[in-house]
């Protein structure tokens, strides 16, 4: 049986999607501008006290939900395209519009901003040829999560020609569903950040691992919940329980990070491990990660379900976006590298053009012939 395909566009959820695309830009403007957490291509320097602990408490904060927001997002829309398409054409599709931006990402893109970094920071000085034959194998960058996108798409084929049951409509969960989920997913992550904390990255596919519970199961509750509808149909008062639960899980992470600051491990006890740090910050993450997911998409659903010209440009415009955030952010980073300012406030200027200009540019890339199609 498949899915109808005759649904009204849901302009809140192309709305929370360049929402949680910003977001992105700005946790990558902070490692540029010296949160002591994260990697990136270019950093202007490392704050300590204060600045850092804003840094940390704002990229957490984010990081505990906006990507694991988009892996729900795609999930939802998976089966509605796969069914509209057919399983060829959307195998197609998602090589053609995953696949392609990587290869090009991968020889083109990131060999151009790494050179143009060590360069700028004068510990390299021959031709870009010569750095090419000296680099190697340049890496996934920001594009793993393309790449994981990829994964997911084909594994949904898998699944789809494995499976001979029609998908069945599943209605919204339980509160307490919900919370059992939520606490599952924590005990997985906790889990798997034993051997794999948050600060390890795969070598081979720019993986993070220690997300990987949450990304995957986020997507697969979106291919559950699509039939059903829940993004429309989950009840407007659930908003208020799970602000609620969000605040209180958050609550746990912040009192784990400062626990784990003011110790002789520091922060790292948090981030992986098999301490009492990194299981409570993994189970109020996860539980936050839930919370903010039901509640932001409710908040979008009732206050930004609308379109215009300027937000429909956004929408269109968000994956080019995300694609070329790299050379955009970089550059202008490197651009401005003479101007001397405390940086946090440096980051605070920087973030709204950065923003901008990654979307805009974005927007005129895909005015390109034949480029929309992929982008």
């Amino acid at each position: 049986m498949s899915l109808k395909t005759s649904q009204p566009r849901l302009f809140f959820v192309d709305n929370l999607r360049v929402f949680l695309i910003a977001l992105v830009f700005l946790d990558h403007l902070a490692i540029t501008y010296g949160s002591p957490s994260g990697s990136w291509y270019y950093y202007e320097g490392q704050v300590g006290g204060p600045q850092a602990v804003i840094y940390l408490v704002f990229q957490g904060i984010c990081q505990a939900f906006f990507i694991g927001l988009l892996f729900l997002i795609s999930g939802y829309f998976t089966p509605l395209s796969y069914d509209r398409k057919g399983p060829k054409q959307f195998l197609k599709d998602r090589l053609i519009r995953l696949g392609i931006p990587l290869v090009v990402f991968i020889i083109i893109i990131e060999p151009i901003v790494d050179y143009a970094v060590v360069l700028a920071n004068g510990v390299y000085h021959g031709s870009f040829l010569s750095y090419l034959s000296t680099y190697g194998f340049f890496g996934f960058g920001t594009l793993w999560f393309v790449e994981l996108l990829l994964f997911c798409a084909l594994a949904y084929v898998g699944w789809k020609k494995l499976s001979s049951k029609p998908a069945k409509t599943h209605a919204i969960p339980s509160t307490k569903a919900i919370l059992a989920f939520a606490l599952l997913l924590g005990a997985i992550t906790f889990a798997v950040r034993i051997p794999f904390p948050i600060s390890y990255w795969s070598p081979l596919f720019n993986f993070n691992y220690a997300y990987f519970p949450q990304y995957i199961g986020l997507f697969v509750v979106g291919l559950i919940a699509v039939k059903g509808k829940w993004f429309t149909n989950m009840p407007k008062d659930a908003a208020h329980f799970w602000r609620r639960i969000g605040s209180a899980a958050l609550l746990l992470m912040l009192i784990a990070f400062v626990i784990s600051a003011s110790s002789a491990g520091g922060i790292n006890l948090i981030f992986g491990g098999f301490t009492w740090q990194s299981a409570a910050y993994a189970f109020g993450e996860q539980l936050f990660c839930v919370a903010v997911c039901i509640s932001l998409t409710i908040w979008f659903r009732e206050r930004v379900n609308f379109q215009n010209r300027f937000t429909k440009a956004l929408s269109d415009s968000s994956f080019a976006a995300y694609i070329i955030q790299v050379p955009v952010l970089v550059f202008l980073a490197l651009s401005l590298q003479s101007i001397q300012l405390p940086l946090l406030l440096k980051f605070a200027i920087v973030s709204p053009i950065g923003v901008s200009l990654c979307f805009g540019f974005a927007y005129l890339i895909k005015k390109i012939p034949k480029v929309n199609k992929v982008l």
